[in-house]
């Protein structure tokens, strides 16, 4: 199937009785030693199998390879749909998207309390770099002062922790599934927010990633905390473009030399509603 960029991922259909069903393989190399990221979505699935979201359920697994040749596998159901990168109402699509995200942050779920430095890739606060593709380096070294501070105290909700458009599925405009279950936390909300913003303002445009922030601050009634928002949209770094190049797999289109300036628009906008 196509995806998977740090493991790969089969359809498996199987007969029984002339009845078929779709089961999804999913296989890590046993040499990137991803055992406990393996483990942790297992779990992770575990957790949100009845939360009503439409999620894969846990068939099987094999956490260490001891049964499939060294490759840590995990076996789930297989969801209808396909991930939609161009989409043919925008509009719809970001609403939805935003839609999706409120579902996951009303749960009422067990989750590890974020830790912003410890659980991401983000470098250390003292170690924050321009991307050589930006255009306006004190937008970048504006926003690195910023989240130097130490950040207001917002309510900490369910998160998904990598809520990209890659990992929504849909069908006829419809989002039929969520995928990707290995990071859930307890924290702000923006923080997954942003996260997609960056995504769709590297990938599209910062005009769709506004556009998100707007659908989803109409839906809980209320405004993101810009100080996560900045440091979501900080996770982009010079080998994002790359890393989405990889992840969209031609799905679509991707002006991979313009993804930086696209993100630092909207951090520049980031900055200015924080005041």
């Amino acid at each position: 199937m196509t995806g998977g960029v740090s493991s790969v991922v089969h359809r498996i259909t199987v007969e029984r009785g002339g009845v078929r069903s779709s089961y999804v393989l999913r296989q890590y190399p046993g040499a990137l030693g991803l055992n406990e990221a393996v483990r942790q979505e297992v779990e992770n699935l575990t957790t949100v199998a009845d939360s009503g979201l439409p999620v894969p359920r846990i068939i099987a697994a094999d956490i260490d390879g001891d049964r499939t040749g060294g490759a840590p596998s995990v076996l789930m159901t297989h969801l209808p749909g396909h991930v939609d990168l161009t989409p043919a109402d925008p509009g719809s699509w970001l609403r939805a998207i935003a839609e999706l995200a409120a579902r996951v942050h009303a749960l009422d779920l067990p989750a590890p309390m974020l830790r912003p430095w410890q659980d991401s890739w983000i470098a250390p606060r003292h170690e924050l770099r321009v991307p050589a593709g930006a255009h306006q380096h004190g937008v970048w070294t504006a926003a690195f002062a910023v989240i130097r501070e130490t950040p207001a105290s917002v309510p900490a909700v369910f998160l998904h922790g990598d809520f990209l458009p890659v990992n929504v599925l849909w069908s006829r405009g419809k989002v039929t599934g969520l995928v990707d279950w290995n990071g859930i936390h307890r924290g702000p909300r923006a923080v997954d927010i942003g996260h997609c913003r960056r995504y769709i303002a590297a990938l599209h445009s910062p005009e769709w990633a506004q556009q998100l922030r707007s659908q989803y601050e109409l839906i809980i009634g209320q405004s993101l905390d810009p100080w996560w928002d900045i440091y979501a949209l900080l996770h982009h770094d010079d080998q994002q473009p790359a890393w989405i190049r990889r992840q969209v797999a031609g799905r679509r289109t991707f002006d991979e030399t313009g993804a930086t300036q696209r993100v630092e628009t909207t951090l520049k906008d980031a900055l200015r509603r924080l005041g």
